[in-house]
């Protein structure tokens, strides 16, 4: 992180014992996310969507096989994604600096957040105890921030996993 970036507050969310379901309100946070070109910035989710549909990708670790597949899966339909207008984020609880390592490996074309503290994976439900961080799971959201369909342990190679976000988002 650069040495004139200030860490945002951190998040005052509830922590979940059980993910976000359908129908819920997502809640809104701010935290540095690292770009495509391994920039910092403060990202709000909110504001980030800006009125349209997002996609909040929930992931173990940078650089680990399964969750760089998990990643790269939606990179692979960017174009779908991004003409329909949907707004992608991933996020883990790895630091800055581990982000921009994978952003400058993978180049992703979407912001990955760092949720160092782990509070907005546990406000969404999607801390695994076992293993201590995020789970891997995706979040599609209405453009109010509406949770529209929670896959809460996605498994890249599940293809029925992936139609069933992209019907959620009306991408099929």
């Amino acid at each position: 992180m650069s040495e004139d970036h200030q860490l945002p507050p951190r998040p005052e969310i509830p922590p979940r014992d059980e993910p976000l379901a359908a129908g819920e309100q997502a809640p809104d946070f701010t935290l540095p996310a690292v770009d495509t070109g391994a920039n910092v910035f403060d990202l709000t989710l909110s504001d980030y969507l800006d009125g349209r549909q997002g996609l909040l990708v929930f992931y173990q670790d940078d650089g680990m096989p399964i969750c760089t597949s998990e990643l790269k899966a939606f990179a692979q339909e960017w174009d779908l994604i991004t003409s329909a207008g949907v707004k992608v984020a991933a996020i883990n609880t790895n630091g800055v600096g581990s982000h921009q390592r994978f952003q400058e490996r993978d180049r992703f074309p979407f912001p990955i957040i760092s949720d160092f503290h782990g509070d907005a994976v546990k406000g969404y439900g999607m801390w695994d105890p076992d293993e201590d961080k995020s789970r891997r799971a995706v979040v599609a959201l209405s453009p109010g921030m509406e949770v529209l369909h929670v896959v809460p342990h996605f498994n890249p190679g599940n293809i029925n996993a992936f139609t069933e976000v992209f019907q959620a988002l009306n991408l099929v």
